[in-house]
């Protein structure tokens, strides 16, 4: 199975391309990459052609410091529903932490590990293996995988949020000077791992993003949506783990077949049992949370839309006219509290 990123990936080196004046077509077209693409399936890139479109990138700008532009420009918007969830936790870590547990949905071929060292948190980037002798990773594409924890971290805090310490397993040399501006604390090249360190108190400091109501809202809605279909264990379970990733994207069978470590073949054999298939699971639970969300006014529908999974409040408006016949709009105005 090939390794993929999310298609805001490639975009966010689109917005990058602009500040340096470069038409980005072009340079995707050469990548084999679609913008655009008219199937949402097509909505992940394949990480070979991300390796192309890096070297592209960095020939076109000539700037081989082009993940640290890269991480400058992020926003929470390019993880999807991800993003506001960690805009939305108690604390970085927490939300950091959530990130970490869905990073596969974000990069299938990134692999992210926590270490605690006294009152400091390493988060550890590393591409996988044997993903790794396949493709040679760009080390733009590892700046940006370092760079962009920083700039999460200072936008959810609303304030400077330094790390301790950087650290990138190729050499940084004579462009050491960018890395520190960028950073703005010691950085090491030649280490043995990829990685950035922040201070852990810190990290657990309440952020002013947090919305315990949104929180909350999402768990007891999923505890009344089991309740009243009076699911089978599998199914249960299915429920809760679509309603943890959700917000990353709307999960496959296979990933959630995966998590429960079991085939996909075993998953249906066991939902079918129970007299339930995953996409009627999905579906349903989707239209259910909708309902919850839609009646409390304090939450955006375009914020329920990433919510839930979808790719744009249009599709998150059809599903649930389809089975409501209601616009979302209208049932917020009929439904609510």
């Amino acid at each position: 199975m090939s390794q993929t990123t999310l298609l805001t990936i490639p975009k966010l080196l689109s917005q990058v391309l602009r500040v340096y004046d470069v038409e980005p077509q072009p340079i995707f077209s050469q990548a084999g990459i679609d913008l655009n693409p008219v199937d949402v399936k097509d909505s992940r890139v394949d990480m070979q052609k991300m390796t192309v479109l890096w070297q592209l990138c960095v020939q076109a700008t000539g700037n081989s410091e082009l993940g640290l532009v890269a991480a400058s420009l992020f926003q929470p918007a390019y993880l999807k529903g991800i993003g506001l969830a960690w805009m939305a936790s108690a604390n970085l870590e927490e939300g950091l932490r959530r990130f970490v547990n869905n990073s596969q949905l974000i990069n299938t071929a990134m692999q992210l590990e926590l270490i605690e060292q006294g009152d400091e948190l390493m988060i550890q980037y590393q591409p996988k293996l044997p993903m790794q002798q396949k493709i040679k990773t760009n080390q733009c594409a590892i700046q940006l995988g370092v760079g962009f924890f920083l700039k999460m971290f200072r936008l959810a805090a609303g304030k400077n949020i330094p790390a301790t310490a950087v650290y990138f397993s190729f050499p940084i040399g004579d462009s050491r000077t960018a890395y520190e501006e960028y950073f703005q604390c010691p950085v090491h090249g030649e280490s043995s791992h990829n990685g950035i360190a922040f201070s852990k108190s810190l990290l657990n400091e309440m952020l002013p993003t947090h919305d315990a109501e949104l929180v909350a809202l999402n768990e007891a809605a999923v505890g009344k949506y089991i309740q009243s279909m009076g699911s089978g264990q599998s199914s249960e379970k299915v429920i809760r783990l679509v309603t943890q990733l959700l917000a990353s994207g709307c999960p496959t069978e296979e990933t959630i077949a995966f998590k429960m470590n079991m085939s996909k073949r075993t998953l249906q054999r066991k939902l079918s049992h129970e007299g339930q298939s995953y996409s009627q699971l999905l579906n349903s639970l989707r239209i259910a949370l909708a309902k919850q969300y839609l009646v409390s006014n304090s939450i955006a529908i375009t914020e329920i839309t990433y919510q839930l999974g979808y790719s744009s409040p249009s599709t998150f408006a059809r599903a649930f006219k389809q089975q409501t016949s209601f616009s979302p709009l209208k049932y917020r105005e009929a439904y609510r509290q």
